[in-house]
């Protein structure tokens, strides 16, 4: 019981630090780096695979919040478009969690370990193309795509010029983007789950 109490502080703390740190992180490679890539999920996933769903949801539905407000508070008006781009966190959540859920699987071997990760990026990452890309496509009807949407802008726009439909453009052009960012943040989460489990459950 004691235990218990003392838990749901340290998972509140740990929600916070990570959200922190997911708009650190997606900040220092987009803008100081130029990494065309969101990196805005690698400690969501770190948290999914360490607390386990419910706080993962939490610190995905808050980024995607606190982006929406920031955006306001930039540009001077609401953008509902940047608040429902949550519905693709939500589902790297859902996904990331389906099979970390099994993690203890995990330690059978290295190569199972990196089967189990890369099924999540793939799965993960299917999720964020079709969402993301029908959300990209109402976006662009309605709203001017933001700079941190360039990449795929450009994608979306080199596939409009080929003819194709706007709906499958935007599609298409989540693919190379979102796949790429999946498998990193699925790695770099992991990973990071791993230093929490062998130095924090020390304390």
């Amino acid at each position: 019981m004691f235990h218990e109490m003392h838990k749901v502080p340290k998972t509140i703390i740990l929600c916070v630090i990570a959200e922190v740190l997911n708009f650190f992180t997606a900040d220092i490679f987009y803008h100081a780096l130029n990494i065309p890539l969101f990196f805005d999920t690698i400690w969501t996933v770190a948290v999914v695979f360490y607390l386990g769903l419910v706080p993962g949801l939490c610190v995905s539905l808050g980024y995607n919040i606190i982006n929406s407000l920031l955006w306001f508070r930039q540009e001077g008006f609401f953008d509902p478009f940047m608040l429902s781009y949550a519905i693709c966190g939500v589902l790297i959540v859902l996904s990331t969690w389906l099979i970390a859920c099994h993690k203890n699987e995990f330690k059978i071997s290295i190569p199972v370990t990196l089967l189990y990760l890369v099924l999540i990026a793939l799965l993960s990452s299917f999720c964020t193309i079709i969402a993301g890309g029908i959300i990209d496509f109402f976006h662009y009807k309605y709203y001017e795509i933001p700079d941190m949407m360039n990449p795929i802008k450009k994608f979306t726009e080199g596939f409009v010029h080929q003819r194709l439909s706007l709906l499958a453009s935007c599609i298409l052009a989540q693919i190379p983007i979102s796949f790429l960012d999946r498998l990193l943040a699925t790695f770099a989460g992991f990973g990071i789950y791993k230093l929490c489990d062998r130095f924090l459950e020390k304390q």
